[in-house]
């Protein structure tokens, strides 16, 4: 089953997960821009709500891990989280930063819904529209009442993940997604093939070694997300 991007089990697309996660600060532009010199496929990313309203990329709940900041990312204005070293001297993205310049990439976007809201998924999918970059990704998220909301009110395909790893799953939630991101330690060949089988395309994360990759496809995933895509890379092109 070959997807709307052209991934399949024969020919996995190869995603670098919050950009070059394994070698550069993550979500950041240094690592996007160094996935896509490496020659990623897609970038994840993660997206949050600022105190006053504004998306930024940044994965954790609090800013401890991945900044010289401290707190809840969501409790800063957009000025306070611009003034944050994210790594590296990197600044926290804005959404409209990444989108700018990724616009002219050819790249395709898995964005992650982190603050769980329907305000946050509004406006990702305006700016995504206003980018013209809405048929060039999904939006992903943990949560299946999100992932609904995303099919159904913008018309995005979307990624979700095993039910088993979802909040609010209902009898319903698969049908509103295009692609399920499954665990490297939960992918086997029959799980890949339950999701072929439903019309869902089945995603893994992250294989970061040849062995892992090897597996992947052995399993029959068609893309992968990588923290690490140089493996990918190696087996996969």
């Amino acid at each position: 089953m070959i997807g709307f991007f052209g991934e399949s089990a024969e020919r996995p697309l190869i995603a670098g997960h919050r950009g070059y996660k394994a070698r550069y600060p993550e979500n950041t532009m240094l690592g996007f821009r160094k996935a896509r010199e490496l020659g990623v496929d897609m970038l994840e990313i993660d997206l949050r709500l600022s105190r006053d309203g504004h998306l930024v990329l940044i994965h954790d709940a609090t800013l401890d891990r991945t900044t010289d900041g401290t707190g809840r990312a969501e409790s800063y204005t957009l000025g306070e989280l611009l003034r944050l070293d994210a790594g590296l001297g990197e600044r926290i993205p804005v959404f409209e930063e990444f989108l700018d310049w990724a616009q002219g990439t050819g790249l395709l976007l898995n964005v992650e819904i982190k603050t769980r809201t329907h305000e946050t998924v509004d406006k990702a999918a305006a700016l995504l529209e206003q980018y013209r970059m809405a048929q060039r990704g999904v939006i992903a998220c943990f949560d299946a009442g999100i992932t609904q909301y995303a099919n159904q009110r913008h018309g995005m395909r979307t990624q979700g993940f095993p039910r088993h790893a979802m909040q609010n799953f209902r009898r319903d939630s698969y049908d509103y997604l295009y692609s399920v991101g499954i665990e490297m330690r939960d992918l086997t060949p029959a799980l890949a093939e339950e999701f072929h089988g439903r019309g869902i395309q089945p995603w893994c994360w992250c294989p970061d070694t040849i062995e892992a990759v090897e597996r992947m496809r052995a399993c029959g995933a068609t893309l992968c997300t990588c923290n690490d895509p140089g493996p990918a890379m190696a087996v996969l092109r």
